[in-house]
């Protein structure tokens, strides 16, 4: 049996305002935001630190638009591969520039990738390389026709 070694991190109303404000712009200045939520800005940085050692708040990026750069095609693909080697084939693909997102799941595959192309001729090169893979047994490619929403910020919190 495994057990997870992921701990929760308990967050207080300053340290959730204070993600709030980072998904909305993580450019806003620490000394802004401890003004108007009335901390002392060494509180705010301290709390930004220890969000960061926790491992709560991973890095921060800039979000693009995608189609803006030439990349119109999202395809979901979903993997079914040798069961040995499911974790080196996730490591594999994560490195490929194409691939957004890797998911390990349960059912009838065991890997889904969210993968962005500039045009079918991309992802049909992309799957005959997939499928080239010896791990891989077999693929199920859907293409997605309207994003209604994609936001990595998730408002959980």
């Amino acid at each position: 049996m495994f057990v997870s070694s992921k701990k929760r991190v308990e967050l207080d109303d300053v340290d959730k305002k204070l993600m709030i404000e980072l998904l909305r712009d993580a450019r806003t200045s620490l000394r802004r935001l401890a003004e108007e939520m009335n901390v002392s800005p060494a509180t705010l940085h301290n709390r930004m630190n220890r969000l960061i050692q926790e491992g709560v708040v991973r890095g921060f990026v800039a979000l693009l638009d995608y189609t803006k750069l030439g990349y119109t095609l999202t395809s979901i693909i979903m993997v079914k591969v040798d069961g040995k080697h499911i974790v080196e084939f996730e490591k594999e693909v994560a490195n490929s520039p194409n691939v957004v997102s890797v998911y390990d799941v349960v059912g009838d595959y065991d890997v889904i990738l969210i993968a962005k192309f500039r045009d079918t001729e991309e992802l049909d090169t992309f799957l005959k390389q997939l499928l080239k893979n010896p791990r891989v047994e077999r693929t199920f490619t859907s293409i997605v026709l309207n994003t209604v929403k994609e936001d990595p910020r998730v408002r959980i919190i």
